[in-house]
């Protein structure tokens, strides 16, 4: 299978890249260290994420010229041009969901070690843990009475 990708395509995907690498470098500076990691992964999920949606447009423009034309060559040119964008655009969509997850799940584990660690001293206590073994997360909440 040849993957062709048209000049106009790359330089979209490539300045999508740029300008969110861009906006996530000084938001991630202005974080500090503990917040950087999740704004810079949540900001890069979204990027994909809506830059996906320009990439899915585009496949689908080339679909709409595929379903118009009647030379047996543009067809064949049109429908892998729909087949590599629309691949791009899922894995672009499903990367950014990804990294957005990610840097949630991370938001959340850290709040929970800071509930955590302020309620040592505090009669109650929220843990979180997992068993590899059974591959169950759990959460406790202990408290001494």
């Amino acid at each position: 299978m040849r993957l062709y990708l048209s000049t106009k395509f790359i330089v979209m995907i490539a300045l999508s890249c740029v300008l969110t690498l861009a906006t996530t470098v000084p938001i991630a500076q202005a974080g500090g260290g503990a917040r950087a990691l999740k704004v810079v992964l949540f900001t890069t999920g979204m990027g994909l994420k809506f830059g996906s949606v320009f990439v899915e447009k585009s496949a689908q423009d080339s679909y709409d010229q595929y379903l118009t034309t009647a030379l047996q060559a543009d067809i064949a040119r049109h429908r892998t041009d729909y087949t590599s964008r629309r691949d791009a655009s899922l894995v672009m969509s499903r990367a950014g969901m990804g990294l957005v997850g990610v840097a949630a799940l991370i938001s959340i584990f850290d709040q929970l070690d800071l509930i955590s660690d302020q309620s040592q001293s505090a009669a109650l206590r929220l843990t979180p843990s997992f068993d590899f073994q059974n591959r169950e997360t759990t959460l406790s909440f202990q408290g001494h009475f």
